[in-house]
């Protein structure tokens, strides 16, 4: 799997959520289940200068009113922008610019970089008042929340045992007004603290990945709303065919918030705690292996088992370059 895996380290680079920013507010966040995990998520370097990578990343989801067991038809509201509606379904996608550099090192046991992502994002949202009607459709587009993580440490165990300890930082620097229900921006801080693993067993074409984050929301000042702490996990399970060119495999992903929403419109909602499951099949095929490195990808990660969150796809569909 040598030419394959040089290629595919990019990946945990493009680990960013691709919906429109507000709703953190309640119905989604920075996480949807399945989006964090990328091959050889566990790896960091080991070889040592910059790279950069463009990548495209979409979601389509709607979420409607009901109180939180979901068996019954009893509306309650969903929190957008500090908005309280009773449906909302959600278009967004965004190409990801991701500089990173790993830095050299005199041990072959540790690897270390620093990487940002920024995102132009077109996201549109409607929104539905009245059981039956059409909604109100609004649309925006620009440069999402800035995301950097200073330093990401990755440790070699082995060549096929590697393990990547990170965090992410989300700096509310996309656009965002209160009441507009398609911002491309959050208006808070988030802050991801992330710990990865990569087994592989060459000799089988098999690789397992699994990653685990913790999402952490500051106040929205404009909103006065919180969004609890997210907890969750994603895996995946890769064959790998064809001299190592082309991989096809599964992912699922878990999210589960375990602290409750707060603010006034929290407080309406009975603290609106969120939790879901997604699970969908996934491939890549390295058509350039020298630059630009060309890789096709494909993924889609419907959800399932979903309380007070969107339920929807997640869709990874096109080619990313790599320059290095």
């Amino acid at each position: 799997m040598e030419n394959i895996s040089k290629l595919i380290l990019f990946g945990a680079a493009l680990t960013a959520l691709a919906l429109p920013g507000p709703a953190i507010d309640g119905a989604f966040g920075r996480t949807v289940p399945g989006l964090w995990i990328t091959p050889h998520a566990g790896v960091v370097g080991p070889k040592p200068g910059f790279s950069f990578t463009v990548a495209p990343i979409g979601y389509r989801g709607s979420m409607a009113a009901l109180d939180g067991s979901r068996k019954t038809e009893a509306p309650v509201a969903i929190a957008d922008a500090g908005v309280l509606v009773p449906r909302i379904d959600v278009d967004g996608n965004s190409n990801y610019l991701v500089p990173r550099y790993v830095y050299r090192t005199r041990t072959g046991k540790l690897s270390f970089e620093s990487l940002c992502k920024i995102r132009p994002t077109w996201a549109a949202v409607t929104a539905s008042f009245r059981r039956g009607d059409r909604g109100n459709r609004s649309t925006d587009a620009g440069l999402a929340d800035f995301i950097f993580s200073p330093l990401n440490v990755g440790i070699h165990f082995s060549p096929t045992n590697n393990l990547a300890i990170g965090t992410m930082i989300f700096a509310p620097t996309g656009a965002f007004t209160p009441g507009n229900l398609s911002n491309v921006g959050s208006g808070a801080w988030t802050i991801m603290p992330h710990v990865a693993h990569t087994y592989v067993w060459p000799k089988q074409g098999l690789e397992l990945d699994n990653f685990v984050g913790f999402d952490i929301y500051s106040r929205t000042p404009s909103t006065n709303y919180q969004s609890g702490t997210m907890f969750h996990w994603d895996g995946m399970l890769l064959k790998y065919l064809a001299r190592n060119r082309f991989a096809a495999g599964a992912i699922v992903g878990n999210m589960t918030q375990i602290t409750d929403d707060t603010g006034i419109v929290a407080n309406q909602l009975h603290g609106f705690r969120g939790r879901g499951w997604g699970a969908g099949p996934t491939a890549l095929y390295v058509a350039r292996l020298e630059n630009p490195a060309v890789i096709l990808q494909l993924r889609a990660v419907p959800e399932f088992a979903i309380t007070n969150l969107t339920q929807g796809i997640t869709l990874f569909l096109g080619l990313t370059f790599k320059w290095n």
